[in-house]
């Protein structure tokens, strides 16, 4: 990942301003906005969060001349670099490798056979709702979950939760399947 340069004072004193003109509130502000991308890098598996933080005040109090008139406040405008210092990091994680050998036809059609099987040992209602969950692509997927969800009478998290529990128990139905 490319690292920012270190803001100068200059810059990192326009960053406090545009958080707040009374110098202790805009730290902690800084200081909460700073706790929330750390909870973000977090919850995005990121063993560095705290530095990728960091690295999201240096490049926005680098660039705060031309970014202040894009953003409505300084959080938000954190908040819009997030996606690409995480980018950013993870193509940094991934080793370098080539892509995976496909699986030979024998495997594909035994593991074809065991998800058949623990389909089956599925109530009709949790088949409908893993099959359905789980199918599609983009926006389509999006509307056919937030459909599914009404369909079943269930909120959207709702909808999640039981889904995830249905794939953890097909995940374990078809290792056992695999593994006879």
């Amino acid at each position: 990942m490319k690292k920012e340069r270190s803001p100068t004072e200059e810059e990192f004193n326009k960053l406090l301003l545009w958080f707040h003109p009374d110098r202790d509130t805009a730290a902690e502000f800084l200081r909460k906005t700073q706790t929330r991308l750390i909870q973000i890098f977090t919850s995005r598996r990121c063993y560095d969060a705290e530095e990728l933080a960091d690295e999201v005040f240096n490049r926005v109090a680098v660039r705060i001349d031309t970014v202040r008139d894009k953003f409505p406040g300084a959080a938000h405008c954190c908040f819009a670099f997030v996606d690409n210092v995480y980018r950013e990091w993870l193509r940094d994680q991934k080793p370098r490798q080539p892509p995976p050998q496909p699986r030979p036809e024998e495997v594909l059609e035994r593991e074809d056979r065991c998800l058949t099987k623990c389909l089956k040992t599925l109530e009709e209602s949790d088949r409908d709702i893993f099959v359905r969950y789980f199918a599609g692509e983009g926006r389509a997927r999006i509307d056919a979950r937030e459909q599914l969800a009404k369909e079943k009478g269930l909120t959207a998290n709702g909808l999640r939760i039981k889904a995830h529990r249905l794939r953890k128990r097909m995940r374990l139905c078809i290792e056992e399947c695999l593994s006879e």
